[in-house]
């Protein structure tokens, strides 16, 4: 049995804490491995984690000192006497570097989730990982860019893409159910799922569908998923439209039920601030074919084929966004093989078996090395 000791900030909503969630679900189910999970502050948005019944401290890092919070986490370490030390972002892989030098451990570092748009040392995520890709034993990233832009070790590091679960999608209702009690039933239904952050922009979108509910105001609705800093600031941009073709729905659960009434998919990144990994957003509208439209740069060029699963726009491009929205409406067949394409592309390339198991291979090589 290979044991593990899982860390990360939080698990509230977001694509690397739901790669966490998805890695120990499947593990649990199919790998000789055991996990002890440490979180440095309150937060989990994803209950299935308890299923798996492994071990889950909470240090409260904020609410006591750093000497302190290292004291617990040390305690709990060298209780469970992990293998192998996994962390998942760029605070924690300093956590690891001291437990790796205390505890003589294998370290594994997947901070990166992101493609730096710059790199500079006001940076902590990049400052941290200068630091801690020195010590670790094997590097992963979700992108072959988030790699090359944290100049990670070549050597040691590991591109494992994101792996969608479908069983997500077991039980799924009728779209036209939703849709339905939406008010939206007979509408072309644009989605976009992503934190309401000045990262992600959602500005281009609502000034795009603005512009195409003036002139097509019976034909079109648009979900927009998530909360965040900006969410009241996109809703008075949205006017007179927010709320009714122009939707909120907050923070949701079952953002699977939501994506199946999408008929198209939209994710619009402020590449000044933000490179995007493998969008999470992006991969679960693909495994259920809807066509994307994205916004270039980052990882994305990685998961959206330009042409054949979506359309790639410039950034700040409410334009270029408003133009492929309807080229998608003109042409339902390009579409819908687009959607195909992306489906399958999944299945090839994004599956929860294909991370799993290169994670487990790595945990299993690092130990034969020992």
């Amino acid at each position: 049995m290979i044991k593990v000791l899982i860390l990360n900030d939080v698990l509230t909503k977001g694509g690397k804490e739901r790669r966490i969630v998805e890695l120990l679900r499947y593990c649990k189910q199919y790998y000789p491995v055991n996990f002890e999970i440490i979180f440095m502050h309150d937060g989990i948005d994803f209950p299935e984690i308890y299923e798996t019944k492994y071990p889950i401290h909470i240090i409260h890092w904020k609410n006591q000192s750093v000497t302190q919070s290292l004291r617990k986490i040390n305690i709990i370490t060298k209780a469970f006497q992990p293998d192998i030390i996994h962390s998942w972002s760029s605070m924690t892989d300093i956590v690891a570097v001291v437990l790796k030098y205390l505890h003589k451990k294998k370290f594994v570092s997947s901070m990166i989730a992101e493609v730096l748009p710059f790199r500079s040392y006001k940076n902590k995520d990049y400052l941290r990982a200068k630091i801690s890709f020195r010590v670790a034993d094997i590097i992963t990233s979700n992108t072959k860019a988030g790699i090359l832009s944290y100049k990670a070790p070549l050597s040691k590091s590991i591109c494992i893409y994101n792996g969608f679960n479908y069983e997500r999608l077991n039980d799924l209702e009728d779209p036209f159910i939703l849709k339905k009690e939406m008010g939206i039933d007979k509408k072309f239904v644009i989605g976009m799922v992503a934190v309401f952050h000045p990262r992600k922009d959602y500005e281009t979108v609502i000034i795009s569908a603005k512009s195409i509910l003036k002139k097509y105001p019976e034909k079109f609705a648009f979900l927009l998923i998530g909360k965040g800093p900006n969410l009241s600031k996109m809703i008075q941009l949205a006017g007179d439209d927010a709320g009714k073709n122009i939707i909120f729905t907050g923070l949701i659960n079952n953002v699977e039920k939501y994506i199946n009434a999408f008929d198209l998919g939209v994710l619009c990144t402020n590449i000044s601030i933000h490179g995007e990994g493998i969008s999470n957003s992006i991969m679960e509208c693909m495994a259920m074919a809807k066509p994307i439209i994205a916004t270039e740069g980052g990882g994305t060029a990685e998961i959206v084929e330009q042409g054949r699963t979506g359309f790639l726009i410039s950034t700040n491009s409410s334009e270029m966004l408003e133009e492929k929205i309807i080229y998608m409406v003109d042409h339902p067949e390009i579409a819908k093989k687009m959607g195909d394409c992306g489906k399958d592309k999944i299945k090839e390339s994004f599956s929860i078996e294909s991370m799993c198991n290169r994670f487990y291979n790595i945990y299993s090589n690092l130990v034969k090395t020992e």
